[in-house]
């Protein structure tokens, strides 16, 4: 046989002839080579396997709200496995969560006439929170929702809608029947659900089953602005000209949820649609622009407050929707940096923060919720924590002031976190 030689009863392998054969080493190359790409693709599939038991944990733990992140070019399908969760978005909500609930903690309790740092303090939490949660809020539509068919998206966005709703109920009523101490009546139900009452610290809830309903009915328009900046540029500013135009005096309860009015404090949906596009281009993968663009919307609305003064909040000037575009980038920026740091003793320092503003972030309904009913339950019973103002420790400052706030506020979310777990253990276990 060609290539083989015996001697005292062993066969040795030797090279191949001339006569077209390959040599001995160039097939052990060729099965090098094979044995690489053998390699390559089952890590390649034990991969793949992981990151699709990843994502079905993440769905299972966060439900559809869940913000992803498409790795590859804007627009292109999904290829493969390229679905990773943003972690961003959830720690810069989680960030606004816990500046709205501050913010509400000074506004029932803190004293201005004793600490005049609480009105700026929550001027500047009141100009910052609402647009970035809309902002996020489009950012999250883009990731979870219009990436996908409309039929398969449009349980989620319901849901979605259908819990904001149900959140504003809750507040809304515990509002009138705990702060405000009226009787807990039908009508006073009824109103709040068809939306002919509108109570106060409430109203930005609704706001967003409202975005959730504008979603799926203009679902196509929608995808389509996501990938073209110039015309949501264009729509965004004639959204924001809606504030120079609508009487809002003259506008009813229903319609004055869309573009605004003055018999209730209203987040008008139309005139925050900017912060909402803004976001859907981010996620997009758009940054410089819209960086460009929120700079020259706070240059404008700074311009209008030093000429008039700080603008209406309710109902919204266009001064007000402008002026806090870099407070919004802020947040962002600051949110993408807590989750890229790294290094030894500062990465575990970040990891743990990005831990507990992301737990906040996730479950910001829950957090929004839970605390405005508690505080709706203090301020209307008149009882705040009010403990001795000589004390060092942080957790007996008086509320009143804005450090004994913050160490108030600290202390509701944890209360409320501990709340959540004990309901999450409860899950599955049988009493005897």
């Amino acid at each position: 046989m060609p290539g083989l030689a015996g001697r005292k009863g062993r066969c040795v392998l030797k090279p191949y002839s001339s006569r077209g054969g390959r040599s001995n080493t160039a097939m052990q190359n060729q099965m090098k080579t094979h044995a690489g790409r053998t390699t390559r693709c089952m890590r390649f599939f034990r991969w793949i396997r992981f990151s699709e038991s990843h994502r079905r944990g993440v769905k299972k733990a966060f439900g559809d709200e869940v913000p992803i992140q498409v790795w590859g070019r804007p627009g292109a399908a999904c290829e493969g496995m390229r679905i990773m969760r943003d972690r961003s978005i959830d720690v810069g909500r989680g960030v606004l969560v816990l500046l709205m609930v501050y913010g509400h903690v000074l506004q029932f309790f803190g004293d201005a006439q004793l600490f005049p740092l609480v009105s700026d303090l929550i001027g500047v939490v009141n100009l910052t929170v609402f647009g970035t949660f809309v902002f996020y809020f489009g950012a999250t539509a883009e990731l979870a929702y219009l990436k996908k068919p409309y039929l398969q998206a449009l349980p989620g966005m319901v849901k979605t809608g259908l819990r904001a709703y149900a959140a504003f109920c809750l507040s809304g009523i515990g509002y009138r029947v705990l702060r405000e101490n009226k009787p807990f009546a039908v009508g006073t139900v009824r109103r709040v659900l068809t939306l002919s009452d509108i109570p106060g610290w409430s109203e930005f809830l609704i706001a967003f089953a409202l975005y959730s309903l504008l979603l799926i009915v203009g679902f196509a328009a929608f995808r389509w602005l996501a990938g073209k900046p110039l015309a949501a540029l264009a729509v965004g500013a004639a959204c924001v000209g809606c504030c120079l135009i609508v009487p809002y005096g003259a506008v009813p309860t229903p319609l004055a949820l869309l573009i605004g009015g003055t018999k209730f404090a209203y987040f008008p949906v139309v005139q925050y649609m900017p912060y909402f596009l803004a976001g859907l281009l981010y996620a997009r993968g758009e940054r410089g622009r819209l960086l460009a663009a929120a700079a020259a919307c706070t240059v404008a609305g700074a311009v209008d407050f030093l000429l008039h003064g700080l603008p209406s909040r309710f109902p919204p000037d266009w001064g007000w929707i402008l002026l806090p575009g870099l407070l919004t980038a802020a947040v962002v920026m600051l949110s993408r940096a807590l989750c890229a740091l790294s290094g030894s003793g500062v990465r575990r320092i970040a990891d743990a923060l990005c831990g507990v503003l992301g737990r906040l972030g996730g479950a910001s309904l829950y957090y929004l919720l839970t605390s405005n009913l508690v505080l709706f339950t203090l301020a209307g019973k008149k009882i705040a924590p009010a403990l001795s103002a000589g004390s060092v420790l942080p957790w007996s400052q008086p509320v009143q002031a804005p450090l004994g706030a913050a160490c108030w506020t600290v202390v509701l979310l944890a209360a409320l976190g501990f709340v959540s777990l004990l309901a999450g253990r409860g899950k599955g276990h049988k009493t005897a």
